[in-house]
C-alpha cells in the first residue's frame, strides 16, 4: 500500500512541475531576471529533493545510483525551467539541480527513510509551485 502511494507521489511531483511550467510558459515574457532566478532554482531544488527522498526510501541499498539519478533529474528540470528566461538562469537551474540531487539521498538516508519527511516535502512541492505561479502576478 505504501509503495504504490509513494510511486503516485513521485509521478505527481512531475505532473505538478509540468502544470507550473505550462503556466509560467504563458507568462515568460513578464519574467524578469530576479524572478527568473527563483523560477530556475525553486522547482529544481524541491523536485530533486522530493524525488531523492522517495527513491532512497524504495531502494535504500542503491545510494550511489539514486544519487546519480536524482542529480540527473535535477539537471534536466533546471535546464527546462531555466530556459524560460535566459542562459544565466539555466546555469543557476543546473547548479541548483546538482546540489539538491546530491543532497536529497543523504537527507533521506540520515532521516532513516521517514514517511513524515516525505509528506512534508510533498507539501512543500505543492505550496512552492503555487507560490511561484502566483509570484508572476506581482
Amino acid at each position: 500500500m505504501t509503495a504504490s502511494i509513494l510511486w503516485l507521489l513521485f509521478y505527481a511531483n512531475f505532473i505538478v512541475a509540468a502544470i507550473a511550467y505550462g503556466y509560467l510558459f504563458k507568462y515568460r515574457k513578464l519574467i524578469g531576471y530576479h524572478l527568473g532566478m527563483n523560477v530556475a532554482m525553486t522547482p529544481t531544488g524541491i523536485i530533486s529533493i522530493a524525488s531523492g527522498l522517495i527513491l532512497i526510501y524504495h531502494f535504500p541499498f542503491y545510494f550511489t545510483e539514486i544519487t546519480i539519478i536524482t542529480t540527473i533529474i535535477g539537471i534536466v528540470i533546471g535546464i527546462i525551467f531555466g530556459g524560460l528566461v535566459e542562459y544565466q538562469t539555466v546555469i543557476m537551474g543546473v547548479t541548483s539541480g546538482v546540489m539538491a540531487g546530491i543532497m536529497a539521498p543523504m537527507i533521506g538516508d540520515m532521516a532513516q527513510h521517514s514517511l513524515l519527511l516525505i509528506g512534508f516535502t510533498e507539501f512543500l512541492v505543492i505550496s512552492l509551485m503555487v507560490m511561484l505561479c502566483f509570484s508572476i502576478r506581482s
